[in-house]
């Protein structure tokens, strides 16, 4: 062989391994999920499903001690739904299983948003952002395949992902609905 084929098929199996490589370095790797709450009001990617705040019931409140002023950050970590309203959107993917009449199982890639905010009213600030995530079956499947997040009041700064226990702990008793809390949907 010449110096000149040996150099061409060097570069070709280089050129091959280094394909090869970046393939198997991206295969089976999941596209992360980044949540930015500014998106919310984008029409094209989320549907807003509760036309007005809901005040998240007395029940929910007393899952968790009640924050006093000293405490109320701290106790917020530990019950994120303590004294709040939410807001709850769907993206697209989610849309139709959300607002069906009967329960429906959520399909992979379904993401729901709870904008969570102290007070129901005009100039209301948002307290965090709680999400569930619907990912690959097997992710976690004593509750449905869900991933939750925790997102700050800025709607980026993630405080929490993955399999939380005090998430998962609420919404296991919500397994006939896809350990969805739907009490926010108007019933017809």
């Amino acid at each position: 062989m010449s110096r000149r084929t040996i150099c061409a098929l060097f570069i070709a199996v280089a050129g091959l391994a280094l394909v090869l490589g970046l393939a198997v370095r991206s295969w089976g790797a999941r596209e992360e999920f980044r949540f930015d709450a500014t998106t919310l009001k984008d029409t094209t990617m989320w549907t807003k499903v509760n036309a007005e705040p809901f005040r998240i019931s007395v029940a929910v409140d007393s899952l968790c001690a009640a924050p006093t002023a000293a405490d109320y950050a701290p106790a917020r970590k530990l019950n994120p739904h303590a004294a709040s309203f939410i807001t709850v959107y769907v993206n697209n993917i989610g849309r139709e299983a959300m607002f069906a009449k009967q329960v429906q199982q959520f399909p992979e890639g379904s993401v729901i948003v709870k904008e969570k905010i102290s007070n129901f009213g005009e100039g209301h600030k948002p307290l965090l952002y709680t999400l569930m995530k619907k990912r690959e079956p097997g992710y976690n499947p004593e509750i449905g395949d869900w991933e939750f997040s925790v997102v700050a009041a800025d709607g980026k700064q993630v405080e929490a992902v993955g399999k939380l226990e005090n998430c998962q702990g609420c919404h296991m008793s919500k397994k006939d609905s896809d350990f969805i809390y739907r009490a926010y949907l108007k019933s017809e």
